[in-house]
C-alpha cells in the first residue's frame, strides 16, 4: 500500500476534529453587541427638580384704622392717592362729628409712619407743590356736620440716599386733638419730605 493512501484517512480525521473544535469554541463565546465591545451603558441621569423659591414676604403695613369721631368731636378721613409725573397727593378731610362748633384754622399736624407705626424722620413743609396749592391759614370754624379739606403731597424722586417710604399718615387736625392714622403708601423716593396745605372749605385751584 502506498504512503499517500495511508495519509489520506489521517488528514480527513484531523480536518473533522478541527471543525468539531471550532464549533465547540464558537458555541461557548459570549455574544457581542453591535456597539463598543465590553463597554457598559451608563444609566440615564435622573432629572432633578430645583426647589421652588419661597415667595417674598409682602411689605408689612400698619393695621387699617376704622375712622371714628375723636373725643373732641373731629373725624379725619382720606381719599385715594393721586399720581402725576412723579408727584403724589392725597385729600384729607376733617369733619365736625360733635355737637359744638370747632375751629380748625391753620395746618394739620402730619407725621409719616413706618410699618411698625413709628414716626419717620420726614420734613414737613407748609407750601404749594406741583399737585396742591396752599391757600394759607384763614379763620375757619366748622359747625356740627361741616367739613374742611387739606392736601398732603410729596415727590417720588429718587436721587441719592436711602428710600423714605412710609405706610401711613398720622393726622392731628388741630393742636390738642388725638392723632388719627390713615393707612396709605407714602413713596417719597429719597426726598424725605411732604407738604401740607392749610385747612380750607375746598381745595384751591
Amino acid at each position: 500500500m502506498s504512503r499517500s493512501r495511508l495519509l489520506a484517512p489521517l488528514l480527513v480525521g484531523v480536518a473533522v476534529l478541527g471543525l468539531v473544535l471550532t464549533a465547540l469554541l464558537g458555541a461557548g463565546a459570549p455574544a457581542r453587541s453591535s456597539g463598543a465591545a465590553g463597554l457598559g451603558v451608563p444609566p440615564a441621569p435622573v432629572p432633578v427638580t430645583p426647589p421652588a423659591p419661597s415667595p417674598e414676604a409682602a411689605p408689612e403695613t400698619p393695621e387699617p384704622v376704622t375712622p371714628t369721631c375723636s373725643p373732641l368731636g373731629l373725624l379725619v378721613t382720606a381719599g385715594p392717592v393721586d399720581a402725576g409725573l412723579g408727584h403724589r397727593a392725597v385729600v384729607v378731610t376733617v369733619t365736625n362729628c360733635g355737637t359744638a362748633p370747632r375751629e380748625v384754622t391753620g395746618y394739620a399736624g402730619v407725621e409719616v409712619l413706618d410699618p411698625a407705626g413709628k414716626t419717620m424722620p420726614f420734613t414737613v413743609a407748609h407750601e404749594s407743590t406741583y399737585m396742591v396749592i396752599d391757600p394759607g391759614p384763614a379763620p375757619l370754624v366748622l359747625q356740627p356736620g361741616e367739613s374742611a379739606v387739606t392736601g398732603v403731597s410729596w415727590s417720588a424722586t429718587v436721587t441719592a440716599g436711602g428710600l423714605t417710604e412710609g405706610q401711613a399718615l398720622r393726622v392731628v387736625p388741630v393742636p390738642g386733638d388725638p392723632g388719627q392714622v390713615l393707612t396709605m403708601w407714602v413713596d417719597a423716593g429719597t426726598t424725605g419730605e411732604i407738604a401740607v396745605a392749610a385747612w380750607a372749605r375746598e381745595l384751591a385751584r
